[in-house]
């Protein structure tokens, strides 16, 4: 990301004003990060778990995406962010957030472990940015 300032700097003189312009050029790299802090409880009544929340930060000026990695065949399970239910895709990943512009979440994390939990194995987090 390339940022480009220009500023005046004026000084008063007794006979004329006087002005000068100063730019300024920068390139900023691309970084991205997400965090998982893990508050693993126990399944409740509801067939929920609570996983912690988790933070997203990513400067790229298009936009990011986060994307949940979990096993495939896990009928009924979804993924519930800040109350927010997404089921669970077939593939293996499920996007938890797509973005258009850069940003910084936190956000509530849970799983609902559907009708067979013990194929809940595995889950992690990976962000991406677009370029």
């Amino acid at each position: 990301m390339a940022a480009l300032a220009a500023t005046t700097l004026a000084t008063p003189a007794s006979t004329g004003q006087i002005s000068k312009t100063i730019h300024l050029r920068a390139h900023v790299p691309v970084y991205c990060n997400v965090g998982w802090f893990p508050q693993i409880g126990a399944v409740s009544t509801g067939g929920t778990v609570d996983l912690g929340v988790t933070e997203e930060l990513c400067n790229a000026p298009r936009g990011y995406r986060v994307i949940l990695q979990h096993p495939t065949d896990v009928p009924d399970a979804a993924i519930v962010i800040d109350a927010n239910r997404i089921p669970l895709s077939d593939s293996g990943e499920t996007v938890l957030s797509d973005s258009d512009r850069p940003g910084f979440h936190v956000r509530q994390l849970a799983i609902d472990v559907g009708s067979d939990p013990e194929k809940l194995s595995h889950l992690g987090l990976r962000i991406e940015a677009k370029y």
